[in-house]
């Protein structure tokens, strides 16, 4: 009977043990959490946009500068690590692809 308690006794420490082993091994890998790398807004510095991108900014707003303004202002707050000539392309790619979406 003692050796019955007993065999049972390690039967049950060693389900543990396994257990708690299989839940270390897996959460081992994850201790360290990833933490995407924190984007800092860099200070604005203006630079040369191409006449021509301001241009074709202009004609797809039919003219309406304070549009493009608001634009290119939204693209840039979105992007602060981005140059003035992204910027304005990308507003640019944005009306372009609503465009053919629409």
């Amino acid at each position: 009977m003692t050796l019955s308690v007993l065999s049972l006794l390690i039967a049950i420490a060693l389900l543990v043990g396994t257990f708690f082993w299989i839940k270390y091994s897996q959460t081992k890998g994850r201790s360290r959490r990833y933490r995407p790398p924190v984007r800092r807004p860099v200070a604005h510095q203006p630079q040369g946009v191409s006449s021509q991108t301001k241009k074709e900014l202009r004609r797809l707003v039919n003219g309406n500068q304070d549009l493009a303004e608001r634009l290119v202002k939204q693209v840039r707050l979105h992007n602060p690590d981005r140059s003035d000539q992204w910027c304005w392309e990308k507003a640019v790619h944005d009306i372009q692809r609503d465009r053919r979406s629409s």
